[in-house]
């Protein structure tokens, strides 16, 4: 397969790079924005931000499931990448496929690019419905992100 699937989000926000780096480094932030839409709630089990360390995620689905996410960081550059392991725990139908998230964050005038690239799936369906996560991650993102720099940050 020459062609591995992967999921790809691309936005402008309107936050510094130190900001939008910030929000993927910091456990408390991490919980208000990293899920797929407000419905869906996030606990971190676990978060240690540096090379090698380790992160747990648990997610609270309406119908009263929880989908457990867990990985590694294996690269850290502040504040313009950072690269993790993305492993979904079972039952999930797509637990067990360990695939990668790169996000890349660079300054583009007033703004800043975010990238998230996730890949090595598996599964054409789970990259349509990490593209919809991601996709529904980010857009929960950018208000928060406004919302810190209209009070001060």
């Amino acid at each position: 397969m020459p062609n591995r699937p992967y999921a790809e989000v691309r936005r402008l926000l309107a936050a510094a790079p130190e900001r939008v780096f910030a929000a993927f480094a910091d456990a408390g932030l991490v919980a208000r924005w990293l899920t797929p839409s407000p419905e869906i709630r996030l606990t971190v089990l676990q978060f240690d931000f540096r090379e090698g360390g380790a992160y747990r995620f648990a997610y609270h689905v309406p119908d009263g499931s929880t989908v457990v996410v867990t990985g590694f960081f294996s690269r850290i550059e502040r504040p313009s990448r950072i690269v993790f392991s993305w492993l979904i725990e079972p039952p999930d139908p797509h637990a067990g496929v360990d695939s990668e998230v790169t996000v890349t964050i660079a300054p583009e005038g007033d703004f800043t690019a975010l990238v998230i690239r996730h890949e090595k799936f598996t599964a054409t369906d789970a990259v349509l419905r990490h593209q919809d996560g991601w996709q529904g991650a980010v857009a929960q993102l950018a208000p928060l992100l406004a919302q810190e720099s209209a009070h001060g940050g």
